[in-house]
């Protein structure tokens, strides 16, 4: 059996799975190490929070992989220098970002040395560096993949739509968010024709990117979710009327996510049900996002070992997104263990939901603080949407099922 040789990019470690990215990217390590007709050579950037993990991460990871390198990530650019480089180049922030000598040396040297059937970038970040005209390439050169977790430049035109209604304090946000858009649009265009094959999360998003790049070659692979380590758990029955939300907290569609619920929902749901409280659960939360502990009944965790027992603990899980897209690990999270949920139509963008049977869909803060309410008064309505979810996923998210999708884009 022929052995195919890959070499995957990651803009940060894998492992562990604790958030969106590093799930999906997991995922596939674990596939692609776990079989004996691939070899799989790991190129990535150390998280900056690792610490004493790093170690861990490394030894977990040497398992599934031929070669792996951990190069440290560029250090974080202020406002000031960002806006400097906007000045000076015609790329977007995000092709900038992830800039770092040491990670192209690295590659260009692997590209040398050892010979790869294929090389997948795991996100639009990683493109520059394939991209770059500095690589040689062997007489062969690999089959060139981009992952795309986004339709990036579809998220930025959200974001600067939602900054340009929100009145002229966001104003020069909104005109930077326009900027990044424009910019990305063309950036990503280019990205799409240069790669040989691209991935997209779902139909949806496969759709936004074939509207600037007609005739590229894709293949959807959504995200999935594991069933056995998101399974339901007992729902503690001490935690009251308790809505949870969990995400990344510095990432700014969850940041507008949390801000809109709770100024514009929470206060509807606290009048009419005064001891519920809403937990907001992930790493990084921002000053905007700790500023709504001032608000009676909200809760902001910060960075946790483990969310599964947050989500256990609520009889509700929301996702109010605004904006984003992508498929969301979060939402396959909830459905896998049984949460009954509040989302909005971004909330679960890509996932083919149907509302009133898996999920309840509300959009405006009103109807969304009524769904809320009904749920929380409704134990048996609750259970019937949760039993569906979980069903749901099964059916159609489980990563034993989505990982060798991998094959037809690989081999």
């Amino acid at each position: 059996m022929p052995i195919t040789k890959v070499l995957l990019l990651t803009p940060q470690t894998p492992f562990p799975p604790d958030q969106g990215a590093p799930i999906r990217n997991f995922s596939f390590v674990r596939y692609l190490g776990g079989l004996p007709d691939y070899e799989l050579s790991l190129l990535s950037f150390a998280r900056s929070e690792e610490g004493h993990q790093a170690e861990i991460a490394r030894q977990e990871l040497q398992k599934y992989c031929k070669r792996l390198e951990i190069v440290p990530a560029p250090p974080t650019r202020s406002k000031i220098s960002r806006i400097k480089a906007q000045i000076l180049e015609q790329k977007p922030d995000l092709a900038l970002r992830l800039a770092s000598e040491k990670f192209a040396f690295m590659l260009q040297s692997w590209l040398k040395n050892f010979e790869f059937d294929a090389i997948q970038c795991e996100g639009l970040e990683l493109a520059p560096f394939v991209m770059s005209s500095d690589l040689n390439w062997q007489k062969v050169r690999p089959r060139l993949i981009l992952d795309e977790h986004n339709a990036e430049y579809l998220l930025q035109r959200r974001v600067y739509e939602s900054e340009r209604d929100s009145g002229l304090r966001r104003l020069p946000a909104a005109l930077y968010s326009l900027l990044q858009a424009q910019r990305l649009q063309k950036y990503e265009t280019e990205a799409l024709k240069f790669f040989d094959k691209i991935i997209a999360v779902s139909d949806n998003e496969k759709a936004a990117l074939a509207r600037i790049a007609a005739g590229t070659n894709f293949t959807v692979i959504p995200n999935g979710i594991d069933l056995e380590e998101f399974s339901p758990l007992p729902e503690s029955k001490s935690a009251g009327e308790q809505l949870v939300f969990s995400g990344t907290m510095d990432f700014r569609p969850n940041v507008d996510a949390v801000s809109w619920f709770a100024r514009k929902v929470w206060p509807q749901i606290r009048q009419a049900k005064p001891q519920a409280r809403f937990v907001i659960v992930g790493r990084r939360p921002t000053s905007t996002v700790l500023a709504l502990r001032e608000i009676a009944g909200i809760e902001v965790t910060g960075r946790v070992p483990d969310t599964r027992p947050y989500l256990a603990s609520s009889q509700i899980f929301v996702l109010p997104m605004r904006m984003g897209g992508g498929v969301r690990l979060k939402l396959l999270e909830a459905l896998a263990m049984q949460r009954a949920i509040v989302t909005t139509s971004f909330g679960a963008d890509g996932v083919p939901l149907t509302n009133e049977r898996e999920v309840l869909f509300a959009n405006e803060p009103t109807e969304f603080a009524r769904a809320c309410l009904a749920l929380l008064d409704n134990p048996a309505r609750r259970a019937e949407l949760a039993e569906a979810g979980r069903k749901f996923v099964i059916e159609n998210y489980d990563w034993r099922k989505i990982a060798p999708l991998l094959d037809g884009v690989l081999k």
